[in-house]
């Protein structure tokens, strides 16, 4: 069905060919429109002129978000999308695609604390969902208070359950679970910056690790999204925002449940970020260019992540092992000299 505005050809007549611009906008936008994901309703929207005026309703893109992410019918999720420019558009714009910042440049104060070169929210909220197939198992949001000294100086964490409580599922531990979570399993950890109406997600599409505790039986499934844009040659060239599901098994072996959700930064020495460079990160992730990426590249980006990472602390164990034998040597040459000092003394 071709997609034109003007008068049939003579060859659609004879072919009996007909145009989407024969079809009443009602029953494109009632029976059509309303009928894709988020994806399709961007691609139709590309397709025509007519495709993108009718696209552009904003309760076709709050269908498209609520489907994808049953968290944004909270209420305060709601509202906080209707200030964003273009409403659910723009926040799905954001939130479907990857970050991929532009290198920036990051200075130190003389506490060590990482300044923070622009303002950044007073809050971040957390919009969270949780899937096992085409079962939601949760879908919650949090909201984090960014100015006190707390979170300033603390380990950047956010958990979504209270430390008693725990989500019952129906899924049953088996010898192929921790395979078939790494299919099946997918979490979506929306970041939302009320102050400046971004979004970003920061969990990867699907787990890329999935592993069963030797010794408390739990099984820990890693959603880990890497952020770039640092200064190069730094330990904040990039880092990674690491989403975790922890998973416990009743003492049967069957039915298991959610235990702990949570996300955490560190950068590629390894190290927990606090409150206040975790916000340079999570304000690099918002305020990135937008590009469409698949798991693939996503789990190509975490290895090379990991590679680095090792390869930087390979570096480090070196340097501290030469400084090590410098030291070694200076002491010994020290005591050799006192020593020496001290014979030198006792015979005259």
């Amino acid at each position: 069905m071709a997609c034109t505005s003007g008068e049939s050809t003579t060859a659609e007549q004879w072919t009996g060919a007909t145009t989407i611009s024969a079809l009443h906008r009602d029953v494109i936008e009632s029976h059509i429109l309303t009928r894709l994901d988020g994806a399709s309703l961007g691609s139709a929207a590309a397709t025509c002129s007519q495709l993108h005026a009718l696209s552009s309703s904003d309760h076709l893109w709050s269908r498209a978000c609520r489907s994808m992410w049953p968290s944004t019918n909270s209420p305060r999720v709601s509202q906080v999308i209707s200030t964003f420019p273009n409403g659910f558009r723009s926040f799905f714009s954001d939130s479907f695609t990857a970050s991929h910042p532009p290198v920036t440049v990051i200075t130190n104060s003389s506490n060590g604390c990482t300044k923070i070169q622009e303002s950044v929210t007073t809050e971040i909220i957390s919009a969270v969902d949780l899937f096992y197939g085409e079962d939601l198992i949760l879908s919650k949001v949090i909201e984090t208070e960014t100015e006190t000294g707390w979170f300033l100086c603390s380990p950047f964490r956010v958990d979504l359950l209270d430390p008693k409580e725990t989500v019952r599922t129906q899924v049953s531990y088996r010898d192929d679970t921790c395979h078939n979570m790494v299919e099946r399993l997918r979490l979506s950890w929306i970041v939302i910056d009320p102050a400046k109406n971004r979004a970003v997600n920061v969990a990867s599409r699907r787990a890329v690790s999935v592993r069963r505790h030797w010794l408390t039986g739990e099984v820990e499934a890693r959603f880990p999204m890497v952020v770039s844009g640092g200064e190069r040659g730094t330990a904040a060239e990039a880092a990674v925002c690491g989403a975790v599901v922890t998973w416990g098994v009743s003492s049967d072996g069957g039915e298991m449940h959610v235990r702990e959700v949570s996300l955490q930064i560190e950068d590629m020495d390894g190290t927990h970020l606090n409150g206040r460079d975790s916000l340079v990160i999570l304000k690099r992730a918002l305020e990135g260019k937008r590009v469409k990426t698949n798991v693939e590249e996503e789990e190509k980006r975490c290895e090379e992540f990991m590679k680095e990472k090792e390869e930087r602390k390979e570096r480090k164990a070196r340097v501290e092992g030469r400084l090590d034998m410098l030291c070694v040597g200076l002491a010994t040459l020290a005591f050799a000299g006192l020593f020496g000092l001290f014979v030198f003394w006792r015979w005259h």
